[in-house]
């Protein structure tokens, strides 16, 4: 049959695919031991299955008895684990910023999943394997340790990198071990790995990687905002259903006394501690740039699902373009919110609505 045919055609994407589904849809949380072993178990047999290919490739090595029977599937559980993988880091990194902060890493990743699936790459044989496991190894590694750590910044960063390219490092010795000429081979190996490595390490300077394992759950601009209770009592201004895009959080009309309040909820693994900031920055049309105005420490704890949540007041202001950002001490950006500070000249009764969080 057609169908029968082309699914048999197409096994190596359809079981990449599975594996991305699978994860997307069974991962909980950036700190479940379950699901960051399942990714260790990703990591173990990709390794296996990358070393057994080469061996067999180089005829140093066959798979005989029970292995033989089951050695035809090899391919498609490769690209199930790669699936898995990659839609793991999607989900965690594209949950730990803006879409537009984490673009050039989720590029990075979805050209790598794209180019394992292309005819033309795939004759690069080992070379893409190879930075591509660098990737997953050390993208895996940079969040799994401030998991267990409690900690993020450049030093767990760096310990992370330097146990990725350590790894990758004695995988590739022990491919290069097999062939004829184990030093020509390790150099030929080593091109791509140490490329993607070297990128990451680029990246995470520039400050273009996502800053997990943290993730912003809302940041919001309000009228007032109170604890009472294990809840905050949020305040804005209600707008006809008319006009439902003339909110708080994109215009802001302000009379003489008013407050703005930013409203963050920000999730962190369990035994994590970090200082978080609130920036606050206004457009300078002039001179083309946004200026701090302020920057507000606060000191997040992690563990709850709900997310880590605060709050800060502007109460010096003025009529304007503002952008309230959360990022970590090294001003590595969560999220942001723009709106317009605008005189309001009227004098009614504003009508308000409460939101509980």
């Amino acid at each position: 049959m057609p169908a029968i045919h082309w699914m048999k055609r197409n096994a190596n994407v359809l079981f990449f695919i599975g594996g991305f589904i699978f994860d997307t849809l069974t991962m909980v949380r950036i700190d479940s031991t379950l699901d960051l072993l399942w990714q260790l178990g990703y990591m173990v047999v990709i390794t296996v299955l990358m070393i057994a290919q080469i061996r067999l490739a180089q005829g140093r090595w066959a798979p005989t008895g029970r292995i033989a029977k089951y050695w035809t599937y090899e391919t498609e559980a490769l690209h199930f684990c790669y699936g898995g993988l990659l839609s793991g880091f999607i989900i965690f990194y594209f949950k730990s910023t803006s879409f537009s902060r984490s673009l050039v890493f989720l590029t990075l990743t979805a050209v790598l999943m794209i180019g394992n699936e292309m005819p033309q790459v795939r004759k690069w044989g080992t070379h893409l394997r190879l930075g591509l496991y660098a990737f997953c190894v050390v993208s895996y590694l940079n969040y799994l340790l401030p998991v267990l750590i409690g900690r993020m910044g450049w030093p767990v960063f760096l310990l992370g990198w330097t146990l990725a390219c350590a790894l990758t490092f004695l995988v590739m010795k022990a491919l290069a071990r097999t062939a004829e000429n184990p030093p020509a081979a390790f150099k030929r190996f080593s091109a791509s790995p140490a490329v993607v490595l070297a990128l990451i390490l680029a990246l995470y300077s520039l400050k273009l990687i996502p800053p997990v394992p943290l993730s912003l759950r809302h940041l919001g601009i309000y009228r007032s905002v109170e604890k009472e209770g294990n809840r905050y009592r949020l305040v804005s201004r209600r707008t006809p259903w008319t006009r439902f895009w003339e909110t708080d959080n994109l215009f802001f009309p302000a009379r003489p006394g008013d407050e703005i309040y930013s409203f963050v909820s920000v999730f962190g693994p369990r035994r994590f501690t970090h200082n978080i900031y609130i920036r606050w920055s206004v457009w300078n049309p002039d001179r083309k740039e946004w200026l701090t105005s302020d920057r507000f420490p606060i000191a997040l704890t992690g563990g709850r699902s709900e997310g880590f949540r605060g709050s800060m007041k502007k109460q010096n202001y003025t009529p304007g373009r503002w952008r309230v950002e959360v990022e970590t001490e090294d001003e590595r950006v969560l999220g942001s919110r723009t709106f317009h500070v605008e005189e309001d000249l009227s004098t009614g009764e504003r009508k308000m609505k409460e939101e509980w969080f």
